[in-house]
């Protein structure tokens, strides 16, 4: 008897490393995706959830793509053309023409689903968290309706759009402020752990080869062509630009590892809380190392098994294959 699947909606910002995520959520066969819900974040919301109704029909997943929020809650910070190209999919010229977007609101349909599967909901969220954000506002109840929120987001140490913020927590900080305290069960995969859980020279090479065959085999090659090229435009310094050559970060595909197999991770309870105040430090994740802030409020992954990942990113691309 086959093993029942897991209901699940991605929330995200399509861009490259969203596309490998939803590559991986779709391919493991663990979960029934019952919707994809852009927000605005990497690029606009228009190119965004074009990219999701894209990768929808792509992947062959055939859920509701429902339109979330177009900007921020309050601040309104640069965006990210110049790591996914302008239309966030390293260039590619997507056609939707025949495709259409189910009715309604990003943040009805979550609360929707998440009554409708009475706890057993599962979100992964790898873009800005305006959706889930606004979905705490109007439903406040959902936090105990989701079983488990996995995000991408944040960072223990090091920012990547400011010294100290990343780049989906910077894009609106005050939603990630409300997700934080609303009381989810809530796993954050952060910068830092997702740097070091990356694709090196020879791993690169074997995602070429696992794809050739499949489906997934042209958007893969176009993903690594644009991201060599591209790397000269990153607001980055030269040593940093250096390691990102030889070593493919692909953050959102880590937030989707661990929410296909939790083990996979590290992971320590600890109370994070968002800075929405700071002049340099806005968007800057802080944990309490130590335990003053009292019961944690989330699940923080320290570090993720590279090599797992690796063979679990090649898996799912085997599974394009036709036939598979």
């Amino acid at each position: 008897m086959a093993e029942k699947k897991r209901p699940l909606i991605i929330d995200c910002d399509p861009g490259i490393d969203d596309a490998e995520c939803i590559l991986m959520l779709q391919g493991c066969g663990q979960f029934d995706i019952l919707g994809i819900t852009p927000v605005h974040g990497n690029v606009s919301l228009d190119k965004t959830s074009a990219n999701a109704l894209y990768l929808n029909e792509k992947y062959g997943i055939n859920a509701k793509v429902v339109k979330g929020a177009d900007k921020a809650i309050i601040v309104r910070h640069p965006r990210a053309e110049y790591a996914h190209g302008d239309t966030g999919l390293a260039g590619l010229k997507v056609k939707t023409e025949d495709l259409t977007f189910s009715e309604g609101y990003a943040w009805d349909f979550i609360w929707e689903k998440a009554k409708e599967y009475e706890g057993e909901l599962e979100i992964a969220a790898v873009g800005p968290l305006t959706n889930i954000a606004l979905a705490v506002l109007k439903h406040p109840e959902i936090t105990k309706m989701v079983k488990r929120l996995v995000i991408m987001g944040g960072s223990t140490t090091f920012g990547n759009v400011t010294e100290y913020a990343e780049f989906n927590i910077h894009q609106d900080p005050h939603a990630a402020k409300i997700v934080f305290e609303a009381g989810f069960d809530l796993t954050m995969v952060g910068l830092d752990c997702c740097v070091n859980t990356y694709l090196d020279e020879k791993d690169k090479k074997d995602v070429v080869e696992a794809a050739q065959g499949t489906s997934v085999c042209d958007v893969i090659e176009d993903f690594d062509r644009f991201e060599d090229e591209s790397i000269d435009n990153w607001p980055i310094t030269e040593d940093k630009k250096a390691y990102y050559r030889s070593h493919k970060v692909m953050c959102d595909a880590v937030a989707a590892a661990v929410c296909i197999d939790p083990g996979i991770a590290v992971l320590s309870d600890k109370h994070v809380i968002v800075d929405v105040d700071g002049k340099m430090t806005i968007g800057q994740t802080v944990v309490d190392w130590f335990g003053f802030s009292g019961a944690p409020n989330l699940h923080l992954a320290m570090s993720v098994d590279r090599e797992r990942f690796v063979n679990m990113y090649l898996e799912c691309i085997r599974s394009y294959k036709e036939g598979e």
